[in-house]
């Protein structure tokens, strides 16, 4: 008998509410989170418009530490928050390619407005978010308020 062992992952949805600074600061990464995600897509649709090559999301992920040494601002972004951006795209690539493959409409990724990237992640509990005496603490943020929070299917 194989005994491996089952991982569930859970997912929980908090509803925040941020002072004001904190809501800039949120907003900010949602800019800067945005602003990566084009930047990213655009580096994959160049890529391979030009040279028929394609660009990993792994590949990106080397890039990020001089990314961060373009401007001060972008150390003010956790560096789990990058890597889930990317890893955001990585995914609507994989749906393209999916679709592309079972001859559905495919619908290439799209550059993201303002106002269509509305979240970000951190993936991993206790290294970015963290609980403190009931609180959610957001790494380069800060403490957040909640009134409640609800689980979420994954």
């Amino acid at each position: 008998m194989d005994n491996q062992q089952q991982t569930v992952r859970k997912t929980f949805k908090f509803k925040l509410l941020p002072t004001p600074v904190q809501e800039q600061t949120m907003l900010f990464v949602l800019r800067r989170c945005r602003e990566l995600y084009n930047a990213a897509l655009q580096e994959r649709r160049d890529a391979w418009q030009k040279c028929q090559k394609s660009v990993t999301v792994a590949h990106q992920s080397t890039e990020l530490p001089e990314i961060k040494d373009v401007g001060p601002e972008y150390h003010d972004v956790h560096s789990q928050v990058w890597q889930e951006v990317l890893t955001r795209l990585d995914r609507a690539f994989q749906a393209f390619f999916r679709r592309v493959e079972k001859g559905e409409q495919p619908g290439y990724p799209r550059f993201q407005r303002r106002g269509r990237y509305v979240s970000f992640t951190y993936k991993q509990f206790g290294n970015g978010a963290t609980l403190d005496d009931g609180a959610l603490v957001l790494s380069k943020i800060g403490l957040q308020d909640w009134t409640h929070w609800r689980e979420v299917e994954p």
